[in-house]
């Protein structure tokens, strides 16, 4: 009896375990059968909880129980990104569909990822449950509800003359005033300026500068910060100072002692100016003059100005102590006003709202202003009482009421922008920001969403963060690796408001330390940031987060190798820096990084480009060393890519042309001439239809006459296009159809007949002409936004003369920048007449040996270069400290900074 029932117990048992079996192969099936329209839950619910975070998050800010809470949903954000990304980046490279069904490897794919939005399910239920404890989810989670609507950018990117940005100066000369004083008071060699952060130290010594620079042979100026380096700050020194010191002191790898020595020596008899602006600390024991190799003795006339919020520092340094003051009531309302309504005249139904906030910003210029930017938008009297009421809730003492403020600023943001200006936080203090790197990190990190008007929208963020004075825009010429200059437009970030980006970072779980990074608390972190941390390659193998988006190892000269393991768990990695590190290869693992978008190898000691960067399936930006002379064939297998940066290469591997998302490929001015197969001609660019710069030189004939015939009219997006026409046959022309390059923003023709229509391009801004014909037919002068205008000439073009388009009225109305070369009978720039020029910043001459005299009235630097060495011209005589023309020029324009090479 008992065998039988023993026989029904196993056979009842085994039933159940075949249903429980059955019932999980039917569970797992499901899991791939019901795949698309589980990943369109998946992306339903994203929208909705990206929605509430933006409404969220203002409900947050003094609730401790609602921050923790959000925290959990920002985590579900991170990880349903990373499983939507994953599934786009198989959708690209994954298995095609075979006749029979789904391949192998797409069951597997499906298989897991339905486990991961199967437990996403769950996380979101216990989400829920959570939030229903505080009242907080209303009707978000709802299936039925409508997904959020999104507002509409603009389809064209907000083109501008970009001036650096300054602040609006008011009671700034009576400060000016007392600095110079103490310049020409001999008690001590050093000044030093102090105050708190915000009162605007370092925009008084900028003018201070500006006003003074003829005084001196020498004007330097040291950003020197929190966690300064010396031997960094002895190579900007020494680069300021004289190149040949700078190659020495940099190439040659002296220590910091000789290099002190022999900027020391380089000073010595000299008339310098030293700013050493935003200093913290210096010790008497650390002797921070000394380490720079600036000692000060009654025998040299070198002066140092420090700023600082210290009055200790001015004391070790034994520094004329001058103490920054708050602006006056009138200055602070006057700055307020400038900031707030555009320079015009306040508005009087707005007035004594305005003047009450201005005394809640407690006459700080810093403050005023982001305060007045903020309201520059309303003029709706409520909206003023508000942010005097916000401004009133304020409780701070004077030393740190800023910073408060500041956070007001910022809190009123919306979400997107607070992403963006948090993300501000990676670059180190005090830095030129590449506008386009920083534009290119918000994309890599998904801050901007996907789309075709993303580009536009990350744009249109920098100019609002700019227009509410949260960070400095300005345009220059950038000079880059291959004697080429752009304009570029940087920005960079107070410092005070970096400390506020690092703040809200630190809150959004980003750790900008070694320790930070070290401590079992940063496993979930979203960012790691130890840009110029001085740390080696042990430092960096302790840290092992699972959920980084961005990891910058950025300028740390003493990494020489990357542990073979460290990427491992960073399967969500999204920007990767390691620009600046003495790497010479990349481990294995970073080629498992599947969702990496961005990836910059600048300044490092990699040669070739690592074999796993052909497994970086999603990556958009990818930026090489100089050291990397060619492309591998595989490059076109990295299907995603949008930037190419590789400065040294000028043959281009043929698979190159398969990169149909190509928008911009940096490098140097590529040769077509190859025949090898391998290699593109210029027939292969004509499919790159979204490729926006582009640089060539034409050897060969049948190249040029494609050009000719308009091989690249179908490039209609280029911003920047640069031809050099190095064949033997005349010059030809450019075809007419090329003017549906409209975008067109950047023009270099060398050895060209110049098409007359270029003078319609509207956008263009920066125009290089270099050994070209046709030039007097154009009406240059007449390009409403020519800011750049490059003009060379040689013998064998049979003229010397410049173009016929200068002394005209009103002429060049926003040219800053001028270079002019090889005219070598040139022997005087033609006289200005009024209004023309009137935005002249800079003239540069190349080979000027018979030129005696240049116009010089508008202008704030002039260059003159003797490339050739073929002999000292009458100018450069002239031009020098104590000459004839010298004086003139001081006497016409005494702030002309003049430099001889």
């Amino acid at each position: 009896m008992a065998s039988v029932i023993g026989e029904a117990v196993v056979g009842k048992v085994f039933e159940i375990a075949v249903e429980m079996a059955v019932q999980k192969l039917s569970d797992e099936a499901n899991l791939v059968r019901n795949f698309r329209q589980d990943f369109r839950w998946l992306n339903k619910k994203l929208t909705y909880v990206r929605g509430f975070l933006r409404d969220a998050d203002q409900q947050s800010r003094h609730n401790e129980g609602v921050k923790e809470w959000l925290e959990s949903i920002r985590g579900f954000v991170l990880h349903a990104e990373d499983i939507f990304e994953e599934c786009a980046v198989q959708s690209m490279y994954g298995d095609n569909a075979q006749s029979c069904g789904l391949s192998r490897n797409q069951l597997i794919f499906r298989w897991s990822m339905g486990r991961k939005i199967r437990g996403m399910k769950n996380r979101m239920r216990s989400i829920i449950e959570d939030g229903n404890e505080l009242n907080l989810l209303h009707e978000v989670w709802s299936a039925n509800e409508a997904s959020p609507t999104t507002t509409s950018q603009s389809g064209d990117r907000k083109k501008s003359n970009l001036l650096p940005s300054d602040s609006h100066p008011v009671g700034i000369q009576s400060k000016i005033d007392d600095i110079l004083s103490l310049l020409d008071n001999n008690a001590s060699p050093v000044v030093g300026v102090v105050g708190m952060g915000g009162l605007g130290k370092t925009y008084l010594l900028q003018q201070v500068c500006n006003v003074i620079r003829e005084r001196y042979e020498i004007s330097i100026w040291l950003s020197v910060s929190q966690s300064y380096s010396i031997s960094k700050l002895q190579n900007d020194l020494a680069f300021q100072l004289d190149e040949n010191l700078h190659k020495k002191i940099k190439d040659s790898g002296v220590s910091e002692q000789v290099a002190a020595k022999l900027i020391y020596e380089t000073l010595q008899g000299k008339r310098c100016l030293v700013v050493l602006d935003d200093v913290w600390r210096a010790s008497r024991e650390d002797d921070l003059l000394a380490r720079l190799g600036l000692l000060s003795g009654n025998n040299n006339p070198c002066k140092i100005v420090v700023t600082t919020r210290s009055r200790e520092v001015c004391s070790n340094l034994n520094a004329e102590i001058y103490l920054m003051q708050h602006l006056s009531d009138e200055d602070s309302w006057r700055l307020f006003c400038f900031y707030a309504f555009g320079g015009s005249e306040s508005q009087q139904h707005l007035e004594d709202l305005g003047r009450k906030i201005v005394k809640q910003c407690g006459n700080l210029p810093l403050a005023t202003k982001t305060v007045a930017a903020s309201l520059a938008k309303t003029r709706l009297p409520t909206e003023w009482e508000s942010k005097l009421h916000e401004l009133e809730g304020v409780v701070a003492t004077d030393v740190d009421r800023i910073m408060p403020i500041l956070r007001l600023s910022y809190d009123s943001l919306p979400a997107r922008l607070k992403a963006c200006f948090a993300y501000l936080s990676f670059f180190p203090e005090d830095e030129e920001i590449d506008c386009e790197y920083l534009i290119n990190l918000w994309i890599g990190e998904g801050l901007i969403p996907a789309g075709d008007g993303q580009w536009d929208a990350a744009w249109d963020c920098l100019y609002q963060l700019d227009n509410l004075c949260l960070l400095q825009l300005w345009e220059q010429v950038g000079y880059q690796q291959l004697l080429d200059e752009r304009l570029t437009k940087y920005c960079r970030i107070h410092d005070l408001l970096l400390d506020l980006a690092i703040q809200v970072s630190r809150e959004s779980k980003c750790v900008f330390s070694l320790e930070e990074a070290s401590k079992d608390a940063s496993a979930d972190c979203c960012r790691i940031i130890l840009a110029e941390k001085n740390i080696n390659d042990d430092d960096i193998s302790k840290s092992r987060p699972v959920c980084l988006r961005t990891f910058s190892l950025s300028q740390n000269e003493r990494i020489e190798g990357i542990p073979t393991n460290l990427f491992t768990a960073m399967r969500g990695l999204r920007v990767l820096d390691l620009s600046g590190t003495f790497i010479s290869t990349l481990p294995e693992s970073i080629g498992k990084m599947k969702l990496l978008k961005l990836l910059n190898l600048r300044d490092t000691y990699i040669e070739e480009v690592p074999e796993c960067v052909r497994h970086l399936k999603s990556l958009l930006f990818l930026y090489l060393p100089w050291r990397c002379e060619k492309l591998p064939v595989w490059i076109n297998e990295v299907k995603c890519l949008q930037h190419l940066e590789c400065e040294l290469v000028r043959r281009m591997p043929k698979g190159l042309s398969m990169l149909v998302y190509l928008r911009t490929l940096r490098s140097a001015r590529l040769d077509l001439s190859v025949e090898e197969d391998e290699f593109m001609r210029l027939q292969d660019f004509a499919n790159m239809t979204q490729l926006q710069e582009l640089q060539l030189i034409v050897n060969d004939e049948m190249e040029w006459k494609g050009i000719e015939e308009g091989i690249l009219v179908k490039l209609v997006k280029m911003r920047r296009l640069v031809i050099q026409n190095s064949t033997s046959s005349n010059a030809g022309e450019l075809p007419e159809k090329m003017k549906a390059m409209k975008h067109l923003e950047s023009l270099g023709l060398w050895n060209c007949a110049v098409p007359s229509w270029i003078c319609d391009l509207a956008n263009l801004r920066d125009l290089e002409l270099g050994r070209c014909d046709c030039i007097d037919c154009l009406e240059l002068q007449k390009m409403p936004n020519l800011v750049r205008l490059v003009l060379w000439r040689t013998k064998n073009n049979g003229r010397e003369e410049l173009p016929k388009v200068f002394g005209k009225a009103g002429g060049f109305p926003c040219l800053r920048f001028l270079e002019i070369g090889d005219f070598d009978e040139l022997e005087e720039f033609p006289e200005l007449v009024e209004g023309e020029m009137a935005c002249l910043e800079e003239l540069r001459l190349f080979d000027y040996k018979k030129v005696k005299r240049v116009a010089l009235e508008p202008l704030k630097r002039l260059k003159l270069f003797d490339c050739r060495e073929s002999g000292t011209a009458e100018l450069k005589e002239t031009l020098k400290e104590g000459g004839a023309y010298w004086r003139t020029i001081k006497a016409i324009n005494p702030h002309l900074a003049i430099r001889l090479d």
